[in-house]
């Protein structure tokens, strides 16, 4: 796994410039940096990569219904601190059977969960709530999930309102954020394949610098594409193995 700092300079390397030490060095670096984040998003939007899956965990308290997974609880959210966090392309994960990756919790230290929780729309969940707006309960039975009204990352609320601390569980896929490119993200991985990533960014900056010597733009533009099919088609053929492409009745 490599870091942002690592793949821009190695596209450096490439376009025959001298390395640097962070991306905010100059601003060729952060143009590099920029093309690298276009790149993430390019090999994001081809496949449902499984280094995007992460689970959230958080801490419900007595008597609230609705959580922040935008951001952990360092940063003003729900999340636990050691956590991926949502934002508005995050999507929740499902098992073959059609049931979310939800569960419910006793606490943090509790490995056996005390039951799943079901998925419901917004629409509904609303219904169920005002139907008895005096309901709780130790453990909450379904939730839903809404878009923050910054449009920046998901919402978890929950019913029946819970009456105990409990620990909720959930499973997403969210891609990577944008990473910055004034030096902080430096030393931040980039999750999906780095291969493809890298060449995409290096055929942007040739692109970009119209040069006329160095590798014509069109044995690039193949470099990328190849190396995207390359590890699609591993991951395809893995997939296939396990019967992830198999239907099964809800």
């Amino acid at each position: 796994m490599a870091t942002q700092l690592t793949l821009v300079n190695n596209v450096l390397r490439r376009l025959r410039e001298d390395t640097v030490t962070s991306v905010a060095d100059s601003d060729y670096a952060a143009l590099i940096a920029t093309f690298v984040n276009d790149g993430i998003d390019r090999v994001t939007q081809t496949y449902a990569w499984s280094s995007l899956n992460h689970t959230i965990n958080v801490d419900i308290a007595d008597g609230t219904r609705v959580y922040d997974l935008s951001a952990t609880v360092a940063g003003g959210g729900n999340v636990d601190n050691s956590d991926r966090v949502t934002n508005e392309y995050s999507m929740l994960l499902f098992d073959k059977r059609n049931r979310p990756n939800a569960w419910v919790f006793d606490d943090a230290s509790d490995t056996d969960y005390n039951n799943r929780l079901y998925y419901v729309p917004e629409e509904d969940l609303e219904d169920l709530y005002q139907q008895d707006r005096s309901q709780t309960n130790v453990d909450s039975w379904y939730f839903s999930l809404t878009l923050r009204s910054d449009g920046d990352g998901l919402d978890l609320t929950l019913w029946p309102e819970p009456d105990a601390a409990r620990r909720v569980r959930i499973r997403f896929w969210t891609p990577q954020s944008d990473l910055a490119i004034d030096g902080t993200d430096d030393a931040t991985n980039i999750i999906v394949p780095n291969k493809p990533v890298e060449t995409y960014a290096h055929m942007r900056a040739a692109n970009e610098r119209g040069e006329e010597i160095g590798e014509p733009g069109n044995l690039l533009e193949m470099a990328y594409y190849r190396d995207l099919q390359d590890i699609l088609d591993a991951r395809l053929n893995a997939d296939q193995r396990a019967d992830v492409y198999e239907s099964v009745r809800d």
